[in-house]
């Protein structure tokens, strides 16, 4: 059995931020991922075409804290900013560099993670929490835990952390919508379409973004966000259909119709639990012990600084607790 002081489940911008809040305060915190790495939907994927940000695809930086963040990983050339041709913000855009998922390795870095491993189960043993794992390589590890935090979407804190007590509860009241992203590389350069175009009302797409015109990638890249009504509509669809249903689309929003070329690549990624259309309203959720939590983006609102706002909140309270 794997003994820790804090067991934190999810490798997000909140469990990072909790975790790193915590290391530095002196807690023995372990990490839990089922992914191989770090990062949640700040996410890169890569291809002989090239890479593609199918998750997050860009941060804003509101808050001192977050701000503070931003800038240490920009001195750290993990971060850059983007300025894309059809950008419709005042904000300063910021993406991680190579890909967004540099911003999670980098925040990764002297953390104690344990990837490939998802958790099935967590009990009550006199004061102590056990929490039962799967290994992607087949081992079962165990761990102890005096406190578990499900820094992960909230349908999934929920099925967690329900069981063991009621006050997780609230975690009903919030709602997440899919995304089904799609990841195309074309072999010339697409002239007549700006770096980013913003789906209207009706459309199939929310989103269309050059990859390839963010700060240190290669190539004629871009990536498709579906709508959330879309994607729930076509949440058990084939993946064939989709990309097919998504080419479309593209072909309709950029107004090339037939005249957009066949992509060298193409492939499609689900995001059950994409973005927050109903958060709950505070900085994170415990029970009354103090021993159980969860927390992230949804608890606060759908931008990737309220993630860190609220591993970082919880973070605080933690700290402030007497050590059980």
């Amino acid at each position: 059995m794997i003994e820790t002081d804090i067991l934190v489940i999810g490798t997000g911008l909140a469990g990072l931020t909790l975790a790193r809040e915590l290391s530095n305060n002196s807690r023995k915190v372990t990490v839990i991922e089922k992914s191989r790495s770090a990062g949640g939907r700040l996410s890169t994927r890569r291809s002989d075409a090239g890479s593609f940000d199918h998750g997050a695809q860009y941060l804003t930086n509101r808050t001192a804290s977050f701000s503070g963040l931003l800038d240490v990983l920009s001195r750290s050339a993990d971060l850059a900013a983007w300025d894309p041709v059809g950008k419709d913000s005042a904000h300063t855009w910021w993406v991680g560099r190579p890909g967004m998922s540099a911003i999670g390795k980098s925040l990764a870095k002297g953390l104690d993670i344990t990837y490939q491993t998802r958790v099935i189960g967590i009990a009550r043993q006199d004061e102590e929490l056990i929490v039962h794992t799967e290994a992607d390589d087949g081992r079962a590890p165990v761990y102890r835990a005096s406190r578990v935090v499900a820094a992960i979407p909230s349908p999934q804190a929920l099925d967690l952390l329900e069981p063991l007590d009621p006050a997780f509860e609230q975690l009903r009241n919030v709602r997440m919508a899919p995304c089904w992203s799609a990841m195309l590389a074309f072999d010339r350069t697409l002239a007549d379409v700006p770096d980013l175009i913003r789906g209207q009302d009706g459309d199939t797409l929310a989103l269309i973004a050059r990859n390839g015109s963010k700060p240190d990638r290669t190539g004629e890249t871009f990536i498709l966000h579906a709508t959330p009504q879309w994607s729930r509509q076509q949440l058990e669809a084939g993946r064939d259909a989709v990309r097919t249903a998504m080419l479309e689309a593209m072909r309709r929003q950029t107004g090339l119709g037939n005249f957009l070329p066949d992509p060298i690549h193409c492939e499609v990624h689900r995001w059950l639990y994409a973005l927050v259309e109903q958060p709950l309203d505070q900085p994170f959720l415990g029970n009354a012990q103090n021993t159980l939590f969860a927390c992230g983006d949804w608890c606060i609102g759908g931008r990737a600084e309220a993630a860190h706002q609220s591993g970082e909140a919880l973070a605080h309270h933690i700290i402030s607790l007497r050590v059980a």
